[in-house]
């Protein structure tokens, strides 16, 4: 199962995204969860890459279970980190809408969009 979880600070606002495991919903190069999740998550750090000049703080490993995590913390430029929190929220939510259909796989952990669970 791929594990998301989402620590926010007390303005609401996202410092770290993890991710961790692998969906396993199909054998591996075919597992459909795991291309929407790796898609979703990849193409949102690489947009904000690309197209605010900026590389994230991200973190990765392919090893023991899969993991990513990118950290939002270490922006001290506020329009920056504006636009970086836009495309990280814009990531949250399509990763919930991929946990909603596909829950057996995927696993999102924020009290923003769950209502504190």
């Amino acid at each position: 199962m791929v594990t998301v979880n989402v620590q926010r600070n007390e303005q609401n606002e996202i410092e770290v995204i993890t991710m961790t495991g692998h969906a396993n919903a199909g054998k591996h190069g075919s597992d459909l969860v795991c291309a929407a999740v790796s898609a979703v998550s990849l193409g949102l750090i690489n947009a904000a890459d690309l197209l605010l000049g900026k590389s994230p703080d991200v973190q990765f490993a392919e090893k023991d279970g899969g993991f990513l995590q990118w950290d939002l913390r270490r922006t001290d430029d506020d329009a920056l980190r504006e636009k970086q929190m836009l495309l990280a929220e814009s990531m949250v939510v399509s990763l919930f809408m991929i946990a909603e259909t596909n829950g057996k796989y995927v696993a999102v952990h924020d009290t923003k969009w769950q209502g504190g669970v």
